[in-house]
């Protein structure tokens, strides 16, 4: 298929460059998604890269000034241009030719990695996530959206952490090493990782089996399962305990913080962590009992989703 690699790339980026030039909520992720689609078709069409390059300054050129004939903001538009161009590019030149899908079905080619570490994305979007990743290093995106990092474990952390750091806001990631033949079961662990994280309600950051091994433990028990859900069942029936204990379990088991984030007084904590020992047998102010309480609650969540 022959392309007309200008045209495509200013129909394409008009939107953005108008949403841009408005200074409108939302441009960045949708120049992200944007190029990262466009660049993957160009890739897929084998355009040569230097017919991409020549097309895409001729066509930032040309946007950019249209929006400031219609008195856009330049410094966006810049920021706009250099963003679609770093992304159509990296996903332009980032072809694994399905390597990240195929070590996540389980095969393992002559020229993978010895080691993957496996992260699942939650609450951004993966183009933005994974851009965010190529600026530190290499990166394989899968179909799925998970992201796969080509080293171990130790490395890939400090990197998401920077990650997260940098995307801000509501971002969970789950990291999972495994040697490249067994990435399928890293795979696995970073989605019942973030599985437990969300029905736990656990706050935004970087997670791993290790941060999670008495819960993991619990639920692969159904004997244990079983006798928590018989515990936790008359709790459940109040949303408002329920709450309370999360809230507790977030600020790890400080009630001066838990208060704050509930917006109540000391008393009235001090009245529902009562409330809930008298319907479990389980005090919320041992670290114990506390975390075996969430543990019930992210089971009950967790059985509820599935």
């Amino acid at each position: 298929m022959l392309f007309d690699v200008g045209r495509l790339l200013h129909e394409e980026f008009l939107a953005v460059y108008r949403a841009a030039a408005a200074d409108a909520d939302g441009w960045e992720d949708e120049a992200v998604t944007v190029a990262h689609r466009v660049g993957s078709r160009l890739a897929a069409a084998k355009v040569p890269l230097a017919q991409v390059v020549v097309a895409l300054r001729s066509t930032d050129r040309l946007l950019t000034e249209s929006m400031l004939d219609d008195d856009g903001d330049a410094r966006a538009l810049a920021a706009a241009g250099t963003a679609l161009a770093a992304e159509l590019l990296s996903a332009f030149c980032d072809n694994d030719d399905g390597l990240a899908d195929a070590l996540l079905a389980g095969h393992a080619p002559d020229d993978a990695a010895p080691f993957y570490s496996v992260v699942s994305v939650r609450g951004v979007l993966a183009d933005r996530a994974v851009s965010a990743f190529r600026k530190r290093g290499p990166v394989l995106r899968a179909t799925s959206g998970h992201v796969l990092l080509p080293f171990a474990e130790a490395a890939a952390l400090p990197v998401c952490r920077d990650v997260c750091a940098e995307l801000g806001g509501e971002v969970w990631f789950c990291v999972a090493e495994r040697p490249a033949a067994r990435v399928a079961l890293a795979r696995k662990e970073v989605d019942e990782i973030d599985a437990l994280a969300a029905s736990l309600g656990r706050p935004p950051g970087v997670y791993r089996i290790d941060d999670m091994l008495f819960e993991s433990a619990v639920l692969q028990t159904p004997e244990v399962r079983d006798e928590l859900g018989k515990v936790v069942a008359p709790l459940l029936a109040n949303p408002v305990l329920v709450e309370t204990v999360l809230a507790l379990l977030e600020a790890d088991g400080n009630r001066a913080v838990a208060v704050k984030k509930l917006f109540i007084h000391r008393s009235t904590i001090d009245y529902r962590l009562w409330q809930v020992e008298q319907l479990t047998g389980l005090s919320p102010v041992s670290p114990r009992d506390l975390a075996v309480l969430g543990t019930a609650i992210g089971m009950s969540r967790a059985n509820a989703l599935g």
